[in-house]
């Protein structure tokens, strides 16, 4: 049987490792613009579905995003949009960003027009527990958000608070959701997050 010196192992492996990560490199760069695209078209994606549009197909996202929606120009943030809702009415997109249990959660609110009322959420994470935080990209979560309210009755920011029931507090019904039971930590996440609301506006 052929022995080899220890130089002689050493060059081999680095010579493999040097090969495997030069081809890795290369697939990567490769990929580059059809990971960017699949990010571009799963945002676009959330963002319509806030919008109330349901069945768009993957492959027409983008052409219908660009079709019904502008982004902003010269506003605060890059991530907001002037758009055309699925009713027919035009509405605002803000994106909004927070923390959940175990690590970043983020959405997409439609605003009607004048910033006052939600038309719709769609929310994601990256990381929450199944059955418990992830519920936020439910439709039964999102769901709850349309038609209330980010101002009180008198005119003041009060955001749409997500808290427990029993806990309600003076805030009135327009302008609260049920916080999801078990998970205390992403619902104040959400809660958080829709607070910023205001200061992207």
């Amino acid at each position: 049987m052929r022995k080899f010196s220890n130089r002689y192992i050493f060059l081999y492996v680095s010579a493999l490792v040097l090969l495997i990560s030069v081809v890795l490199t290369t697939v990567s760069i490769g990929l580059k613009s059809k990971r960017e695209a699949n990010v571009t078209r799963e945002k676009y994606q959330q963002i319509l579905k806030a919008a109330g549009y349901k069945d768009v197909p993957k492959k027409n996202t983008v052409s219908f995003f660009q079709e019904i929606a502008k982004p902003e120009k010269g506003g605060k943030t890059s991530e907001k949009y002037h758009i055309r809702c699925a009713d027919g009415n035009p509405g605002m997109v803000v994106r909004v960003q927070g923390k959940g249990l175990w690590g970043p959660i983020w959405g997409y609110v439609v605003l009607s027009e004048d910033g006052s009322t939600i038309k719709g959420v769609s929310f994601a994470h990256k990381s929450e527990t199944p059955g418990l935080g992830a519920k936020i990209t439910d439709d039964e979560f999102a769901n709850a958000f349309i038609g209330k309210k980010l101002y009180d009755q008198n005119g003041a920011f009060t955001s749409v608070r997500v808290v427990k029931k029993g806990q309600e507090g003076d805030i009135r019904e327009e302008n609260r959701v049920d916080a999801i039971s078990g998970a205390t930590i992403t619902s104040k996440g959400v809660d958080e997050m829709m607070g910023k609301l205001k200061i992207e506006n």
